[in-house]
């Protein structure tokens, strides 16, 4: 659903904004009041998850009460209209994926391969969907995120919804034991800790699509590729710090953003702050 611009300004609030980095896919957060949608329809796949409140959108021939945690799911110029219902509000968030996008993330489906996937039902409730969508929507709100890792969360929460709520719902097929692309993608998250790495460009290393490398990284090392990375700017980080280097300097070299950055990650993988680490060990 478009973002609000009618209808009592002063208590609507929308932003949209478009993600270069994800070949343009557009997102969208708002707060309506006693704002009602005309009927329309989207060239995109529509998706949007309720933060908060309460909306009565009406499609596929019915009107559905949705609530926090819930999610829509419509297909590309599906009809649907709506919003909260007199004297509540409803907040939400919203993505748009283009049906490339959406044939793509379906080529990790035997049965959808020569097409993308459609949605069907009324309302999804699932959490698992839910919170992996959120974590990537606000992911994509700050300017300095990681792109390696919005883009891992994207692809996690698109297959996932996919797998449980496109029709008919499917199982992905197996990631395989690609040991040769495993082993390049770590080797070039290794020499490249300084930089924001995009799924991509990991995928054109590797020889695999970005989609399916994901989950083939995932199913042989344990972790997304952007936890790797994060681990291993960690040691990297550690290395420095027993060198001597000051904190803020070791920051910049092992790929944090700042001295903050780095303290949040080397102590969730440490165990204690990069400051107390150096004091420990001498």
């Amino acid at each position: 659903m478009a973002s609000a611009s009618e209808n009592r300004p002063d208590a609507d609030r929308a932003r949209m904004w478009w993600a270069a980095d994800l070949g343009g896919l557009e997102l969208l957060r708002a707060t309506l009041s006693e704002f009602t949608f005309r009927p329309h329809a989207h060239e995109e796949f529509f998706i949007a998850l309720t933060e908060e409140g309460i909306a009565t959108p009406t499609y596929r021939g019915d009107t559905h009460v949705i609530g926090p945690g819930d999610l829509i799911a419509l297909n590309p110029e599906e009809a649907h209209a709506g919003g909260s219902p007199t004297e509540s509000s409803w907040t939400y968030r919203a993505l748009y994926p283009g049906p490339d996008l959406m044939r793509r993330i379906a080529a990790e489906f035997p049965g959808y391969r020569r097409r993308g996937p459609e949605f069907g039902g009324d309302v999804v409730r699932d959490p698992k969907v839910a919170a992996r969508l959120r974590r990537f929507h606000q992911l994509s709100e700050p300017p300095d995120s990681s792109v390696l890792e919005r883009e891992t969360q994207l692809v996690e929460a698109l297959v996932l919804l996919v797998a449980r709520h496109a029709v008919p719902p499917q199982t992905p097929r197996p990631p395989g034991q690609e040991r040769r692309a495993v082993r390049l993608s770590k080797e070039y998250l290794r020499e490249h800790l300084d930089e924001n790495v995009t799924l991509e460009a990991l995928a054109r290393n590797a020889g695999l699509s970005a989609f399916h490398l994901c989950r083939v990284f995932r199913a042989a090392v344990g972790m997304t590729p952007h936890a790797y990375q994060t681990q291993s700017r960690v040691r990297h980080a550690k290395s420095l710090l027993r060198a001597g280097l000051p904190i803020t300097e070791v920051a910049a070299q092992a790929g944090f953003y700042d001295q903050a950055h780095l303290n949040r990650h080397f102590k969730r993988v440490v165990g204690l702050p990069p400051g107390r680490y150096v004091r420990d060990a001498t």
